[in-house]
């Protein structure tokens, strides 16, 4: 998904790139292979339980509280939808910013955060170490200071409602939950601005040049 966007801007570093990065994959492979004592058992273990999500021990995710609640035979069904969106919005974020890979990736990451079945917080540190990157796009942010700001304090709230549902028992885990939907929620607030912010500079650049032409 994250070599995407830096294939479809420069094609011809994407594809050494991707070379490598196959080359990378099937080394790591052929030595768990051997690791394992020649055997595949480890790619069930590994791809598998991330596909199928069948541990659904509480995390900062949303998955564990979908698929622990809704009915059984309805999972495959939620399963499926669930796992697409993991890669759905690469090639539309690809094609509506062809000439901002950092953007592109920037976006992914968060989404591949805010979607993984096993969530945790290094998944965001990644995506937040890039804001950054658009210092320059903060002034355009609408209330930055209050996502900011609540970010902060539901990070905060996780560990206080975690210990109040699993050590005190005065909590459920609809509150636990709660605090974990509202930072995701929080937290992707970033990328959707600087997607628009980026969409509103090209159109003023491309009006400006339209202008200057007459």
């Amino acid at each position: 998904m994250v070599l995407v966007p830096v294939f479809m801007s420069h094609r011809n570093k994407a594809v050494l790139g991707s070379a490598v990065f196959l080359l990378m994959f099937g080394v790591l492979h052929c030595s768990s292979y051997l690791l394992e004592g020649g055997s595949w058992s480890y790619i069930s273990s590994v791809y598998g339980f991330l596909l199928t999500v069948p541990d659904h021990t509480p995390n900062i995710g949303a998955a564990w509280y979908f698929f622990s609640e809704m009915f059984s035979h309805f999972t495959v069904l939620f399963l499926s939808v669930y796992q697409v969106n993991l890669i759905l919005y690469s090639l539309p974020l690809t094609l509506k910013f062809p000439n901002s890979p950092p953007l592109v990736i920037f976006s992914i990451l968060m989404i591949l955060a805010l979607f993984k079945p096993y969530t945790c917080v290094g998944d965001f540190v990644v995506p937040f170490a890039m804001v950054p990157l658009w210092s320059h796009l903060l002034k355009y942010l609408q209330q930055f200071y209050i996502v900011a700001v609540a970010t902060v304090v539901l990070t905060l709230l996780w560990p206080v409602l975690w210990y109040l549902w699993v050590h005190c028992l005065n909590a459920n885990s609809n509150f636990y939950f709660a605090v974990t939907l509202a930072f995701r929620s929080f937290s992707k607030l970033p990328s959707i601005r600087f997607t628009v912010c980026q969409d509103e500079a090209g159109l003023r650049i491309l009006n400006m040049e339209l202008f200057k032409k007459r």
